[in-house]
């Protein structure tokens, strides 16, 4: 395309209202099994979560126009602009520097449903979008391999050191396997349904991840019993996802989550809500993502799903979602209600 390519669009839609704008989405994701031992080598199974959306919008800003009143769980950033950048800019700005626009100001508002600091991919989910948006303004198709590195991008700078799972998440068409920065989708054959529970307690996947290396560091030996382990684990998990096997996978579940605690990362409110899972009738339960806070992730028979979430939020969760297995295959993307569920008795 000749010219500048933000121009041309707009003098094409001369009759809009306003400038023309770039739409983008993305989804939250969840980490079945792998957490932190990816960073070390391991693998890593992880699913999209279309039941939290996140939607971007971009426009080419022009000076002396005024920013929207945001609503609640917005955000936005302008390209180019002074100060710390967040992920989701540096993704979109590294864009546009690919494609020789580094000098464009672009104007994003991301609407993200997905709670913060709640090891669901919010960061990555949000960069995801932004770059969607942008390349839908400037007509540029992003390969998936591209969007990945972009995402990785801004992944980088708000997580550091980030093994690119959440990247490749929540960019997916279904449950993945991951490994060593490679992603291949995953079969699913389980009839049951997950339920996420929200503990309230904002995390910090830095902090995490340099709690994890600490521990490791401290005895070589004891690191490579528990990475060997946990490749283990999540290697029975895969098969019995795709198995069916739901009593099996929800053992493994809670053999990760005694890992995870050897790792430093759960906290007593994770424990209590996992023991809460269990007594409800879960086939296993454990903390999902970056732990000291975040999110409880219970397996359940699907008809025990609603007395799953009730315990958990009687134990504390601030809100849950059921996710059902079925709805996790790749010709299958589209969850449950987006809306949280929470006790109305309150």
């Amino acid at each position: 395309m000749n010219g500048h390519p933000v121009r041309e669009r707009i003098r094409h839609n001369s009759t809009d209202p306003g400038p023309v704008a770039g739409v983008g989405h993305s989804y939250a994701k969840a980490i079945l099994l792998g957490e932190h031992t990816v960073v070390h080598g391991t693998p890593a199974i992880a699913f999209p979560l279309p039941a939290l959306p996140v939607r971007a919008v971009a426009r080419p800003a022009f000076a002396g126009t005024e920013a929207d009143v945001l609503a609640a769980g917005h955000f936005r950033f302008r390209t180019g602009e002074a100060g710390s950048a967040s992920g989701p800019r540096v993704a979109v700005e590294e864009a546009l520097r690919r494609w020789g626009l580094g000098d464009d100001i672009v104007d994003v508002v991301v609407e993200c449903d997905i709670p913060l600091a709640r090891g669901l991919g919010s960061s990555a989910a949000c960069a995801g979008a932004a770059v969607r948006a942008v390349a839908e303004l400037y007509g540029r198709a992003v390969a998936p391999g591209t969007l990945y590195e972009l995402v990785q991008c801004g992944e980088q700078v708000a997580h550091g050191r980030a093994s690119g799972i959440d990247a490749s998440a929540v960019l997916a068409s279904g449950p993945i396997w991951f490994h060593e920065g490679t992603a291949r989708p995953m079969t699913v054959g389980l009839d049951a349904a997950l339920v996420i529970a929200d503990t309230g307690v904002p995390g910090s996947t830095q902090h995490a991840v340099a709690g994890v290396r600490r521990v490791l560091d401290r005895d070589r030996a004891a690191a490579d019993r528990l990475l060997a382990e946990a490749t283990d684990l999540i290697t029975a998990a895969a098969t019995d996802l795709s198995g069916g096997h739901a009593a099996a996978l929800g053992t493994t579940m809670l053999a990760f989550q005694r890992l995870l605690t050897e790792l430093g990362v759960s906290t007593p409110h994770i424990d209590t809500l996992v023991t809460a899972a269990l007594d409800a009738g879960a086939y296993g339960a454990k903390l999902t993502g970056a732990g000291l806070g975040g999110c409880v992730l219970a397996l359940t028979a699907t008809d025990l799903a609603p007395a799953v979430g009730t315990a958990l939020r009687r134990a504390g969760a601030v809100r849950t979602w059921t996710v059902p297995t079925a709805s996790l295959r790749s010709d299958a993307l589209s969850l449950s209600a987006s809306r949280p569920e929470r006790e109305t008795h309150r």
